[in-house]
């Protein structure tokens, strides 16, 4: 039995664990970079998540673990695919043959704006350009061209991370607190890169600045602090 077909076997099966256990999610597939889950759902499916790949669901996520399983028929899934269901809405972080999809819950949706030092984050890519297996996508760290003061893409869903006080900022401002470092996971974006300066807004208003970016197979992994003046 060759790969194709045994990779065939083993997404069905998990499809039909997924029906019994799972809860009806609704899977986009997102082509624009402004409001990727507005568009018409791609799909419909059973799915579930857990903390462990064998699916025992012996404990929940936990706090600061956003990454999670996903037990659902992977025929179809990309990574970069967003999840939308009741449990909460994931994006897929990466895909393998045989092996149930890697997952992020996500807490936010986000925006992101260039500024003068950060440049314009839109690359030629494409959502084409994303392998429907490993979840490898060429170019994710193309070049691109100046677009400050552009929202460059907005409404997606992200995973956003206390991680410490950070430094703390000299406004000259009475009480004057630290400013908060989070870490950010974003999904793969087609045709758009974050960059270090960009400015990220979410969906509560808080502006962030972005510190670091860590381009990858997975996603994108950001370094991000609060904006305080």
């Amino acid at each position: 039995m060759d790969q194709a077909r045994l990779q065939a076997k083993v997404a069905k099966g998990y499809g039909k664990a997924a029906q019994r256990v799972g809860a009806l999610t609704t899977q986009y597939r997102p082509i624009d970079l402004i409001d990727p889950m507005g568009a018409a759902a791609y799909a419909a499916l059973f799915a579930d998540f857990a903390s462990d790949a064998v699916f025992s669901f012996k404990r929940p996520p936990l706090w600061d673990k956003p990454t999670a399983f996903g037990l659902f028929d992977t025929t179809d899934v990309r990574a970069g695919d967003i999840l939308v269901a009741p449990m909460g809405t994931y994006f897929v972080a990466r895909f393998e043959p045989f092996r149930p999809a890697v997952c992020v819950l996500t807490n936010r949706t986000a925006s992101f704006t260039a500024t003068g030092q950060s440049g314009s984050g839109v690359t030629d890519g494409s959502s084409g350009d994303v392998c429907t297996l490993a979840g490898y996508q060429d170019g994710y760290n193309g070049q691109s061209s100046d677009g400050s003061g552009l929202v460059e893409a907005s409404g997606w869903p992200v995973s956003i991370i206390l991680k410490n006080k950070g430094e703390r900022v000299s406004s000259g401002l009475p009480g004057n607190l630290r400013s908060g470092q989070f870490e950010m996971l974003a999904p793969i974006i087609p045709g758009f890169t974050p960059r270090p300066y960009m400015t990220v807004t979410d969906d509560m208003g808080t502006e962030y600045t972005v510190d670091a970016v860590e381009l990858s197979q997975y996603g994108n992994r950001l370094m991000i602090s609060v904006n305080q003046i």
